[in-house]
């Protein structure tokens, strides 16, 4: 006994399921995923619709290989950043930034090596602070750099000037002793009892403390004085440089950490000399001995005699560089290992640990975490509630211990939280959320504070669709406007796109391989991605560097993902090949300019329409007909295959029974070409939109219910299958079959 049945899939948003959902019709984002859906993206609304292509911008410099990043002063002043081979240049306005007709770039410390870490994925961290970014490599191998705009073809990069620390912990139990040759200057001497100082000493900080501060006397009042005499008072040290007719002191103490001031009318006036340390910066070194420019005032008891309270910066070329850093409560924070270290609030090169003698809630400070299952800091973010860190085991938070008192050296806590550990990809923010990749490459945590528990949970986002990450991530970033898609690129070169809307409920995930082929895979291999605004604000352009084989020779070229609305615009400016470009003028027949194909099969619309695929000889093509606006580039398909229908026999599930799907109807929306049919190699065109009515004639783009009568089949599936592979576009609002099914 046969049943006739016409179930509806009327949303996608569910994306790319896995195959292990196939039977899983208990779950309800089974009736809102797909089996297959490639090139296309989800709405949170529910259509699904075919991603635009990709514009050709340029190459990496000599075609070599480069990451992205991006320094975003405001919507309007949006870059992308090319990091390669020792070098840094910009990508703006959707072209490349130029001085005097040249890629305009400037030299940096970072070779191809140092941009890549142990997981294949991009070194290097940053923060932004309105025109000025600090950057460090995971790798701790090169010191910070502070990436400077002055103008547009105006920037500089420059280390991280560590003048005031951060110092590693003084050892008091050293038996090394240090003294110095004057308390001032450039060129002052320090001398130790051991060979202490090396080449990673050179260009850093070195911390000098009194070690018996006691041996000064104390101030007193009415204490006779004077010049030069040397004296204590809470901590600070003063010298006295002009006594009054009494000789002797006043009743006001000394309390000044700048400058002179005098204790009493006609008494003593003391300058202020230094609070019982001192730091300088090594200028050269030669093992026992340091040359160093005395940055505030060496006490001159280390000068006549010596101290063994000293210490080296804690960032070093010998010790390593931060390998993190980070904005939180106000402050710049480095990490390398376990170790943090705060710089003062609000003057992110500023890590003074002390105030005079005094350590303040406004002083810089250094913490080693020590919570259960932490090794090396991967990666930090911070937010209004916590810094949350993660390393390759697991993940802690970090903020006050006391929410009544300032944070700081001692309002200080760290709390564990979960227990998935990161690979070494930058997490990116997300609404209240924070995404980060799991251990191995393959999952997606999106970590959240949960009010229940009191602490942040990490649910793995791609449960559901774990086969389009399966390869690992190696990079990603968010594409804000018009959707909210965070774009992956995958260790094969594929791209796993998710759309998402916590409101809504939606996480869904889809498969893209860009058009173009290398020597070993038949889609361009995306290498790196970086998303920014658009230049008139209303989208966010998504960026790659794509890996392709063109005349036998390796490129790499940069591309920027198409607006898919421009369409609206009229139908000539759409724009769905990759690698491509656009002629616009006086009708033409021949469109040259195509050296970046060279030898390349490319497909190509023609005022709207289309023609025959095109080999590119000599940088340029031959039109079948002259045309004004001219789409160039590589094709690539778009697929959409339904989940298995269930329903229609009174037993239960339909699932395992046999059935024929005669007809599909499609309700599309902005929709021209396409092909229908129960499987991918049993595509028809759809009759209403068959590519021969395009000849020559631009048609419009179409919205509607179209009927399509589907080929034989019959089996256990029911499968109904869309595919665009012209360049045109495309939207699918539902689905609705019409099966038979077997109950017999």
């Amino acid at each position: 006994m046969a049943a006739n049945i016409s179930p509806m899939w009327n949303a996608f948003n569910a994306g790319e399921l896995s195959s292990k959902l196939d039977g899983r019709t208990d779950q309800d984002k089974y009736f809102t995923g797909c089996k297959r859906l490639l090139n296309f993206l989800p709405t949170v609304q529910g259509p699904a619709f075919r991603r635009a292509g990709t514009r050709y911008r340029g190459t990496t410099k000599s075609n070599g290989r480069a990451w992205f990043s991006t320094f975003e002063q405001s919507a309007t002043q949006s870059y992308v950043l090319e990091f390669g081979d020792l070098y840094l240049r910009w990508w703006v306005n959707r072209g490349q930034l130029l001085s005097a007709g040249v890629p305009y770039e400037i030299v940096t410390p970072w070779g191809t090596t140092d941009l890549i870490t142990e997981d294949a994925s991009f070194s290097l961290r940053s923060v932004q602070s309105q025109d000025i970014m600090w950057l460090v490599t995971t790798l701790g191998n090169k010191a910070p750099q502070k990436l400077s705009r002055f103008a547009a073809t105006t920037w500089t990069l420059t280390p991280v000037p560590f003048t005031n620390g951060p110092f590693q912990d003084i050892d008091p139990d050293s038996a090394v002793t240090i003294d110095a040759s004057a308390s001032t200057g450039t060129g002052v001497t320090l001398t130790a009892s051991a060979s202490i100082f090396t080449a990673a000493d050179v260009g850093t900080s070195f911390y000098l403390e009194m070690e018996n501060p006691g041996l000064v006397v104390p101030w007193e009042t009415a204490k006779t004085t004077v010049v030069n005499d040397l004296i204590r008072y809470q901590g600070n040290f003063y010298k006295a440089t002009a006594v009054g007719t009494t000789g002797k002191t006043g009743v006001n103490p000394p309390v000044h950490t700048d400058g002179s001031a005098s204790d009493g009318k006609d008494c003593v006036t003391w300058l202020y000399l230094h609070s019982g340390y001192a730091w300088v910066t090594v200028t050269a070194q030669a093992g026992t001995t340091a040359t160093v420019d005395v940055v505030n005032y060496i006490p001159e008891q280390i000068v006549t005699g010596n101290t063994n309270r000293w210490a080296h910066a804690l960032f070093n070329s010998a010790d390593g560089w931060p390998t993190n850093v980070q904005f939180f409560r106000g402050r710049l924070v480095y990490s390398r290992g376990r170790t943090l270290a705060f710089s003062v609030p609000g003057n992110y090169d500023d890590f003074t640990k002390k105030d005079g003698p005094d350590i303040t809630v406004d002083n810089g400070f250094v913490v080693t975490l020590a919570a259960d299952r932490l090794d090396e800091i991967r990666w930090m973010v911070g937010n209004d509630r916590v810094l949350l860190v993660g390393s390759s085991v697991a993940e802690l938070a970090i903020a006050e211990q006391t929410a009544q008192a300032v944070f700081s050296a001692s309002n200080f806590a760290d709390r564990p939280q979960t227990k998935y550990g990161a690979r070494q990809v930058d997490p990116v923010v997300c609404e209240d959320a924070i995404m980060f990749v799991q251990r191995a490459g393959k999952k997606l945590r999106e970590a959240k504070y949960n009010l229940d528990v009191d602490k942040y949970k990490a649910e793995d986002l791609t449960v559901l669709s774990p086969q389009v990450t399966d390869p690992g991530i190696v990079d990603m970033d968010f594409q804000q406007e018009p959707d909210t898609t965070l774009w992956c690129v995958l260790t094969d070169g594929k791209l796993g796109a998710l759309t998402y809307n916590r409101e809504r409920g939606v996480i869904a995930w889809t498969p893209h391989k860009i058009g173009g082929s290398t020597s070993t895979t038949d889609y361009g291999v995306v290498e790196t991605v970086a998303s920014i605004s658009a230049p008139d604000t209303t989208r966010d352009d998504v960026w790659f560097v794509v890996r392709r084989r063109i005349n036998g020779v390796d490129v790499r070229y940069v591309e920027y993902l198409e607006d898919p609305t421009l369409y609206k615009t009229s139908l000539p400016d759409a724009f769905y090949v990759d690698g491509g470009i656009s002629y616009s003028g006086v009708p033409a027949q021949t469109i040259t300019g195509l050296g970046h194909l060279e030898g390349q099969t490319v497909q190509v619309m023609v005022d709207g329409s289309t023609q025959a695929d095109c080999v590119v000889s000599g940088g340029e093509i031959e039109l079948v007909r002259p045309a004004s606006k001219v789409q160039i580039g590589f094709a690539y398909r778009s697929q959409l295959q339904t989940m298995r229908p269930d329903g229609g026999v009174q037993t239960g599930s339909s699932q395992s029974f046999y059935r024929s799907v005669s007809e599909a109807w499609f309700l599309f929306e902005d929709t021209l070409g396409g092909q229908a049919g129960p499987a991918f190699d049993k595509l028809d065109y759809i009759p209403s939109m068959s590519p021969s009515q395009l000849i020559g004639v631009a048609k419009p783009v179409f919205s509607g219910w179209v009927q399509f009568e589907m080929p034989a089949n019959q089996g256990t599936d029911g499968y109904v299958c869309f595919e665009q592979s012209q360049p045109f576009p495309a939207t699918i609002q539902a689905i609705t079959p019409r099966l038979q099914v077997s109950d017999a």
